[in-house]
């Protein structure tokens, strides 16, 4: 299969894409996406995921198992309201880091 990924701006509500002399199918599909702008992760959180992940290799029994076991009666009970709260009221996880980025002028 051969694919072209090509950026374009849309105007009036239009897309013009040239397609390469040798692409020669008849029919083709295209799937329209807005561009996203890219995330950065701040190197803090870069150099903890690391710092953490080192200390695991060394030690996997400092990590954590999500079982009865292990969740405090509060936990179970946040996950419990969490879980029955209705779908509308959910964000996405874009959402929910936009709405952080905003709160605390990331």
């Amino acid at each position: 299969m051969e694919a072209i990924r090509r950026f374009v701006k849309v105007k009036n509500h239009q897309v013009n894409i040239t397609l390469p002399e040798d692409f020669n199918a008849e029919e083709v599909e295209v799937i329209i996406l807005p561009t996203s702008k890219e995330y950065q992760i701040p190197q803090l959180q870069i150099d903890e995921v690391r710092e953490r992940t080192e200390n695991y290799l060394k030690n996997p029994s400092i990590g954590i198992e999500f079982d009865d076991n292990t969740l405090s009666d509060e936990d179970k009970k946040l996950l419990d309201f969490r879980a029955n709260q209705p779908k509308e009221d959910f964000i996405s996880a874009e959402e929910s880091i936009n709405r952080l980025k905003k709160k605390y002028g990331i």
